[in-house]
């Protein structure tokens, strides 16, 4: 078990290409939330970001909500931070219903205390909703949400990034595969069972 990593889970984002919270969607016997909960457990804690506390009234876990509205992943990023009791997050976007305790072990083991963040790619392609960012790097995203940045890869220009291929890691695109539309979906739901 990493102490040194919690998990921060995405879970308010829009889903406009969904039509509904992909948070609830149901894969097997449990939601994209309890399996990305799942996949996190053996971290120090996990805190799930979302953008209406509201709208999450049966919610298990510590959340933390955007105080910037539709600022998108870089507000989620900063408020789970802002709360960790840990030096580093492992953030995970709530749609990546494929991620498994060990991959997810394995990346939260990269973070070595040198780096601010721990970036993963897969087949050259970056994947900062499934990395690890460290909280001394609060200033820089703060600065960001004052300019109006959206992109969460805006920040890695301006910290210290250690890149982690995923496939290096024992995962692949199988494994990082998110589900956007109600097709993606229905198409996971009969590969699954």
């Amino acid at each position: 078990m990493n102490q040194l990593v919690s998990a921060g889970i995405l879970a308010g984002g829009k889903s406009s290409r969904m039509g509904r919270d992909k948070s609830s969607l149901v894969l097997g016997k449990m939601t994209f939330l309890e399996r990305a909960a799942d996949a996190c457990k053996d971290l120090h804690s996990v805190c799930v970001s979302v953008d209406d506390i509201s709208r999450f009234k049966d919610m298990n876990y510590p959340m933390v909500e955007d105080e910037v509205k539709e600022f998108g992943p870089v507000e989620g990023i900063y408020q789970l931070l802002k709360v960790s009791k840990t030096p580093y997050v492992l953030v995970i976007a709530t749609d990546m219903p494929f991620l498994n305790r060990e991959f997810v072990n394995r990346l939260a083991d990269c973070a070595t205390g040198e780096e601010d963040c721990v970036i993963l790619t897969c087949e050259g392609k970056l994947q900062p909703l499934c990395s690890v960012y460290k909280k001394s790097i609060l200033p820089v995203l703060k600065k960001m949400r004052e300019e109006q940045e959206h992109k969460v890869r805006a920040l890695y220009s301006r910290v210290s990034v250690r890149y982690v291929d995923a496939l290096k890691l024992g995962g692949g695109l199988d494994l990082l595969k998110n589900i956007n539309t109600r097709d993606e979906y229905d198409e996971t739901v009969k590969r699954f069972l």
